[in-house]
């Protein structure tokens, strides 16, 4: 989740995944939903604002197209892990291969940039290689999700620490810690993600402000500007 600042923290759990698809061809696997009105973060226990009217749910994959149209304004962040079950005790793996890449100073150019270099550095990788293998995601605010559909199972870890390695040859040098860099902070290791064509809305000097998270395909996102990805999440 974007807005957890513990994603500097090296987290040394292994995220398998184990299922070679997209999230939208696993419609009959569970999902963990989490919901806040427009203008609330991710639940946070030191932010009271954020649990009052937070919902929890499960829903079957398949259903999520309807949730959004049924919560339109909502902040909605769904688990990576998916489950076999509506209990959610038997986990399947988790879905799509996904990094979170942020610019806590809202810097999208730098968010951009560091983006882009792992586009680069995943597209050497075997298991990313050929087409409809990546996808890129803007998540309205601080940055970029990539997704990746791989051609066999992979540990998110080894391929983090691959890119983090291909990042340092190529000049970026981690501040504090290995995923933390001047342009922003890269990481697979959350338990929860923003859902693509959700809202994301934030306050700023009790304003509300709002983008849509929308999805780009890597060729799209290698030729848009900042202002055009911009004008494409207005809402």
């Amino acid at each position: 989740m974007e807005e957890n600042n513990s994603k500097k923290i090296v987290d040394l759990i292994p995220r398998i995944v184990k299922l070679l698809n997209w999230l939208e061809d696993c419609n009959d696997l569970f999902m963990q939903l989490i919901r806040n009105p427009a203008g609330i973060g991710f639940p946070n226990e030191e932010l009271l604002e954020t649990k009052i009217h937070c919902d929890k749910s499960v829903i079957q994959v398949g259903d999520l197209s309807r949730l959004l149209v049924a919560y339109p304004q909502d902040n909605i962040w769904r688990s990576c892990q998916l489950f076999s079950d509506k209990l959610c005790k038997t986990e399947a793996s988790y879905v799509p291969f996904f990094l979170d890449i942020d610019n806590s100073k809202k810097n999208l150019e730098y968010a951009y940039s560091l983006t882009r270099d792992c586009l680069d550095l995943l597209g050497e990788i075997p298991q990313f290689q050929g087409l409809d293998r990546m996808r890129v995601v803007f998540s309205g605010m601080k940055g970029f999700h990539i997704e990746g559909k791989p051609t066999e199972i992979v540990d998110s870890q080894v391929i983090r620490t691959t890119l983090l390695r291909g990042l340092k040859r190529m000049g970026r040098i981690p501040i504090d810690c290995s995923n933390y860099f001047q342009a922003g902070v890269i990481d697979p290791i959350h338990d929860f993600i923003r859902v693509t064509g959700s809202i994301n809305s934030w306050k700023s000097n009790n304003i509300l402000l709002k983008r849509k998270v929308i999805q780009l395909s890597v060729d799209e996102f290698r030729r848009a500007k900042i202002k055009n990805i911009l004008e494409k999440s207005e809402i």
